[in-house]
């Protein structure tokens, strides 16, 4: 079971995040989607259908998040997450998953740190490598 994807390119990302989690935290994943349809990515062991394309922990999605979209963002230089300056130094890559397709998924734990090492443990056995802007 997935979690609803938010936008990045949602003027009210704050407000949803804000209204759904409060302070708390947990994991997040940026997923590539077109019309809330995740686009598959090639992989080096199969296709992760879920698109995703970074797995991170935050103790507050609403500090984190924010970080993140700067980041990312093309009206933005910030440089806070290492995510965003993966994103913005690999010109190929925002040209395939402009910014206006990319989302965030939430998923609250009480303990983010084990939770996104399981996810990451997990994407890698999958696959054969984590995802894409996790490491280069």
């Amino acid at each position: 079971m997935t979690n609803e994807l938010l936008s990045f390119n949602d003027k009210n990302l704050w407000t949803h995040i804000s209204n759904l989690y409060s302070t708390q935290g947990g994991v997040y994943k940026v997923i590539a989607a077109r019309n809330n349809v995740r686009i598959p990515i090639k992989r080096f062991l199969g296709t992760d259908q879920e698109g995703i394309l970074y797995i991170g922990k935050a103790t507050s999605f609403i500090d984190r998040v924010i970080d993140l979209k700067k980041s990312i963002s093309p009206d933005y230089i910030g440089t806070s997450h290492i995510c965003g300056r993966r994103y913005k130094s690999l010109p190929n890559v925002s040209k395939i998953f402009p910014f206006e397709i990319l989302h965030i998924e939430l998923i609250f734990s009480a303990t983010p740190e084990q939770l996104e090492k399981d996810l990451l443990s997990k994407y890698k056995y999958n696959y054969g490598e984590v995802p894409p802007l996790n490491a280069i």
